[in-house]
């Protein structure tokens, strides 16, 4: 019979940094505060740091290290193993990768919630160049161009020179052969930056204030 064995400890549960990115800042920012914090909001909220530090530190260990590396003793990589109910065979190299399908949906529906999110500011911010300034923190359009303009990264710190060289102010798009590649370079990098910005959008005013006249 054959059995498997580990290529190495430390290869065999196989750490290959998603896990561990998973759980940094840039990767949690837009995904759902329930799923982490208390009912705490706004500016309050500021008191759930030290539980969430535990429940994250907590959730990442549960989560494990993604999958596991596996081999053959005697090495033959015709053999099948079932996995989901389905035949599977090892790499060219005899290694068996299982990956855990759980860690996989825990992290697919962080990025889902991130991508909707996300999706809604872009929309709004589209518009005009005066509601991307708001969106994105700057005094006026013109300072948005400090950001948006050719040759400006956004805050994104590693960006191609072609995206970096275009114009990506939300009246400038529009002026754009949506069919060119000036279009689709200048929309890759409006939303690049969104992202890394990440823009907090919050109900700060009611309607009640806003429509009333005195």
């Amino acid at each position: 019979m054959a059995f498997f064995k580990q290529r190495a400890n430390s290869d065999a549960i196989v750490g290959n940094e998603s896990v561990k990115n998973h759980f940094k800042m840039a990767n949690l920012a837009g995904t759902k505060w329930g799923h982490v914090g208390s009912g705490r909001t706004g500016i309050n909220s500021i008191l759930d740091k030290e539980i969430i530090e535990a429940h994250l530190k907590t959730k990442e260990r549960n989560m494990g290290k993604g999958y596991l590396k596996l081999r053959l003793a005697d090495g033959k990589a015709d053999t099948p193993l079932n996995i989901g109910g389905r035949m599977m065979y090892p790499d060219a190299q005899g290694n068996y990768i299982i990956i855990d399908a759980s860690v996989v949906a825990e992290m697919q529906k962080s990025e889902t919630e991130k991508r909707e999110y996300l999706e809604g500011i872009i929309e709004k911010a589209s518009l005009s160049n005066d509601i991307c300034a708001l969106i994105l923190g700057r005094k006026d359009a013109t300072d948005l161009e400090t950001m948006l303009g050719a040759g400006k990264n956004g805050g994104v710190d590693k960006m191609s020179a072609d995206l970096l060289a275009v114009d990506c102010m939300p009246e400038t798009i529009e002026t754009l052969d949506p069919t060119g590649q000036t279009y689709s370079k200048a929309i890759q990098k409006f939303k690049l930056i969104i992202k890394t910005n990440m823009p907090m959008l919050d109900n700060m005013t009611p309607a009640q204030t806003l429509n009333q006249e005195t």
